[in-house]
């Protein structure tokens, strides 16, 4: 059995290398779990998720960070294995659907092979070298132009999710519970709630409940995906518990709705050139060679949903990504969309002439909340 002092020799080495190097949360997650092995304590997502990030398990239960921040980490250390850590004597394991680490000895030994045989080998080894780099000179020099600017700057990556605001109170049934009133998205609208009706102040109260709809599980699971793709990784933070000096400090990628995200919706009026987002309303002017226009994203349904999608430059040299729509299936279509590296692709090259940014308008239509059908309505890059 290893002992304390060299668990912690293990994961200091790991946590030094370069494959951690630019991942902040992947080290302190690691090193939390390490520890938590070290005193032999029991680990679970809603223990994870309380002693780690700090979260209320009653007010967070469906918060998928801890299983995005843990599937980045299983990554993080099966690159590392594979890399500067190949000849490593343990290994730290995460199985999956597991949440503790173990520690693994590995077997180093290797076969010796015999000079004569090993001059036989030489033309096969010359024509894989060979055919390795083929292969490798076919493969994408570099990450893909609209998310280029997420992963080569210094700032780390956001994800805010458009959750939803409420109130505690009685509900329909007489008895405590939660209230979702569409009209009261915000602690000062709760407020001016209550002045206007002051008889509300002895049966209603703030209180930390919030709520996120699958589009959040969904955005999430694809952007994670799309990330460790390219070794990087995200903080998963709440649109209604965040303020823009929040916004300001990294790359933002929003997902959500467009009622009620004033922070977001004030980026996207501040920093695109040519449409601005008023009320169920997106307005076109200014663009030398297209007309003027305004359409309207108000769905009246669940089946259809319009999606306004934006890449964009952010404050103090950030990053900015912008998934806005009425319902799930708008941004669960175009966050998968924008997530595939065949899309991404064959949208840059239809569409961008080489530009970074863009402003798109969809259409997407779908049944219970499963996207069916994505339709482009215009694209306008700058």
């Amino acid at each position: 059995m290893l002992s304390k002092d060299k668990k912690l020799e293990i994961t200091k080495q790991i946590v030094g290398s370069d494959t951690f190097k630019n991942a902040p949360t992947s080290i302190a997650i690691l090193k939390y779990l390490v520890q938590s092995n070290i005193e032999d304590r029991f680990l679970k997502e809603s223990v994870i998720d309380i002693e780690f990030f700090g979260s209320n398990s009653d007010s967070e239960k469906n918060n998928p960070r801890v299983r995005v921040n843990i599937f980045n980490l299983r990554n993080k250390l099966k690159n590392y294995y594979e890399g500067e850590g190949a000849n490593d004597l343990w290994q730290i394991k995460i199985d999956k659907g597991q949440y503790a680490v173990r520690f693994e000895k590995q077997n180093l030994k290797r076969k010796r092979i015999s000079m004569p045989r090993y001059r036989r080998l030489i033309p096969y080894l010359l024509f894989s070298i060979a055919l390795i780099a083929l292969i490798l000179s076919r493969l994408p020099a570099s990450t893909p132009l609209l998310w280029q600017g997420f992963f080569k700057n210094e700032h780390s990556t956001n994800l805010f999710i458009g959750d939803a605001f409420g109130y505690g109170g009685k509900t329909a049934s007489g008895l405590a519970g939660w209230t979702r009133d569409f009209s009261i998205n915000s602690l000062d609208e709760y407020y001016a709630m209550l002045d206007q009706n002051p008889e509300l102040k002895a049966s209603t109260t703030p209180t930390e409940f919030f709520y996120s709809t699958r589009m959040a599980e969904n955005a999430t699971h694809d952007l994670a995906r799309f990330f460790t793709k390219w070794d990087k990784d995200f903080e998963i933070k709440y649109a209604t518990r965040t303020s823009f000096s929040d916004i300001k400090k990294g790359n933002t990628i929003y997902v959500g709705r467009f009622k009620d995200q004033k922070n977001f919706v004030y980026l996207f009026n501040e920093a695109n050139p040519f449409f601005k987002i008023n009320g169920k309303k997106v307005e076109f002017t200014g663009h030398a060679s297209i007309a003027d226009t305004i359409i309207s994203t108000d769905s009246k349904g669940i089946e259809l949903d319009y999606t306004v999608v934006s890449r964009m430059p952010g404050p103090n040299n950030t990053e900015q990504f912008l998934f806005f729509s009425d319902h799930d299936i708008g941004v669960m279509a175009t966050v998968e969309y924008f997530t595939n590296a065949d899309s991404i692709t064959a949208f840059a090259n239809k569409y961008l002439d080489g530009k970074p940014y863009f402003t798109a308008i969809y259409k997407t239509k779908g049944k219970e909340r499963i996207n069916l059908d994505l339709e482009t309505i215009m694209v306008v890059p700058f």
